[in-house]
């Protein structure tokens, strides 16, 4: 840079000012470039900042009239090297890439703006490509082609369509002072990550404005679908008409009122078997989304999180990222979701899915938006005691196979919002404290004391195994959990024949309590629901096992 400042006798100023360091707060892959310069280290290969071609202006090179330009020809504009910039607004024409003559890339050397400048005795629009393939070192005296860039073929040039001079426009203006620099920069971020998509699905994607040709798009895409591609898989297109369609489409995704549905096209079939596209360059997009994931929008984050996979390779499964901005904790959900929620919400899953199914996965989803990592993650965390895996995968599955993808993140983004505006509950925290709770005999006494046995009352279970399995329907209440996951009663640990005979009472008395039609469990149900109501108040306020069993105690 210093070389470059005084050759020509600049400040420091204008030396900065006829490069792309000025963007830099607004265009993110110029900044991190400038990250990579600092740590001392070689700067990679930027897809979204110098592609391996140059772009030009064939109007613009040949100049504006002035003795200087006629000379010399028109400016090489610093911005042409920027991929978003596709088209020429003041002439209100594609950018070209390859010589009008040889029909070969400009140059051949990432941020590079002429080719083998040193070469004398060329004017600035003169094409310095060799006119046969040769080593670097014999490049320098190889016949180079010499056609004059701003020379193009006669006829009109291909007008630039609406649509997309509307675009160029748009990114200009981002690129502009007058936009805010933080909405610049996760607005380019954005769309270099949903460009990446685009890229990987075309042509799911391809943009429906008039007058836009996509199929000078579909011809340069098409090869990228071969997993054998040396490009990377976020690469730009260095034709500008393939690039403009490419970041049509992806703006008009980002501008979608709502943007899961518009990205809903675009995610995989499956969590870890991916339709339509190379496993290998979709998990290069989702390392990607990864990496750039906060300095996205918060919208695109919350969009793109779960609805477009970003699982890392893991034998416990597809883990997540705790999504941002949520009114919840993990802690605040019930492991058993309300089933007053479950049928306002998830109606439309019940042809093929049991209530329980539902509430007990949407619990689970609910736990990973919140704390991230994997649905085994979330499963172990609620003490549901199972294996994970396949909770939501069937449910996802058959929605996908209904044609709406998106139909389960909707419950789930509604019941979310039902759950926030709720009085938020600890459950997490009632669980720990009844790990190893068991009604007291005393306790259980004196509800025993205010029944009135019937002759007509089911077969006889004695007055202990009734208690455990009334602690297993407490224990329900309190946590909003499943009977099927109480913990197992201490009395009954090192006793199998005890372990056995409770682990099948507490789903019978439970059974009787719920139906309400035997007389004596009709009595019992107010009492013990009487005694979970005091229980949830004294844990609540309790701090410990020891301070809740002061607690009852009192």
């Amino acid at each position: 840079m210093n070389d470059f400042q005084t050759a020509p006798r600049l400040t420091a100023a204008e030396a900065t000012a006829l490069t792309l360091l000025p963007l830099a707060p607004r265009y993110p892959p110029i900044a991190q470039s400038l990250d990579v310069v600092r740590a001392g280290k070689r700067i990679p290969a930027l897809d979204w900042l110098f592609p391996a071609a140059a772009r030009y202006c064939p109007d613009c090179l040949a100049g504006d009239g002035t003795p200087l330009q006629t000379d010399h020809g028109g400016p090489w504009k610093t911005d042409w090297r920027l991929p978003v910039i596709f088209a020429c607004e003041y002439h209100q024409r594609f950018l070209e890439h390859l010589c009008p003559e040889c029909q070969r890339p400009l140059t051949d050397r990432p941020g590079q703006l002429i080719a083998r400048p040193t070469i004398a005795g060329l004017h600035p629009a003169q094409c310095r490509a060799p006119l046969a393939h040769e080593s670097r070192r014999t490049q320098r005296t190889a016949q180079l082609c010499g056609a004059r860039l701003d020379q193009q073929p006669p006829g009109p040039a291909e007008p630039l369509p609406e649509a997309l001079s509307t675009l160029q426009k748009k990114i200009t203006a981002m690129l502009s002072p007058n936009t805010p620099a933080a909405t610049a920069s996760q607005y380019f971020t954005d769309l270099q990550m949903v460009s990446g998509l685009v890229m990987i699905t075309w042509p799911k994607a391809r943009p429906t404005a008039q007058n836009v040709d996509s199929h000078r798009t579909d011809q340069v895409l098409a090869a990228r679908q071969d997993t054998s591609h040396s490009l990377h898989v976020s690469t730009p297109p260095q034709d500008a008409r393939a690039c403009a369609s490419v970041l049509l489409a992806a703006d008009a995704i980002l501008s979608a009122t709502d943007l899961r549905s518009a990205l809903a096209p675009l995610a995989p079939v499956e969590n870890r078997t991916r339709s339509d596209m190379a496993p290998k360059r979709h998990r290069s997009w989702d390392t990607a989304f990864r990496r750039y994931r906060g300095d996205c929008s918060e919208r695109f984050q919350n969009a793109a999180e779960y609805l477009v996979s970003t699982h890392r390779r893991s034998g416990r499964g597809g883990s997540r990222l705790p999504q941002r901005g949520l009114d919840y904790g993990p802690q605040h959900v019930p492991a058993f979701l309300p089933l007053e929620w479950a049928e306002r919400h998830l109606s439309d899953f019940t042809v093929a899915f049991s209530m329980p199914v539902l509430r007990r996965t949407t619990s689970a989803f609910l736990i990973r938006r919140a704390l991230g990592k994997t649905i085994v993650d979330a499963a172990e965390f609620l003490g549901l005691g199972i294996d994970g895996k396949g909770l939501g995968g069937p449910i996802a599955r058959w929605a996908r196979r209904q044609g709406t993808p998106e139909a389960y993140e909707r419950a789930l983004d509604a019941i979310a919002a039902e759950l926030a505006s709720s009085p938020l509950i600890d459950y997490r925290h009632r669980r720990t404290l009844l790990a190893d709770w068991a009604l007291p005999p005393d306790a259980w006494h004196q509800i025993a004391d205010q029944l009135k046995r019937q002759p007509t009352s089911p077969r006889y279970i004695s007055d202990d195994r009734v208690r455990l399995a009334a602690t297993a329907h407490i224990w329900t209440q309190v946590t909003h959990g499943e009977t099927q996951f109480a913990p197992q009663p201490a009395e009954a640990r090192n006793d199998p024949e005890l372990d056995a005979a409770w682990s099948q009472d507490r789903f019978t008395i439970g059974h009787w309590l719920r139906q309400n039609k035997v007389p004596l469990y009709q009595q019992m149900k107010p009492l013990l629901d009487a005694y979970a109501a005091q229980l949830t108040r004294a844990v609540d306020a309790a701090r410990s096992t020891r301070q809740l069993a002061r607690s009852l105690a009192n």
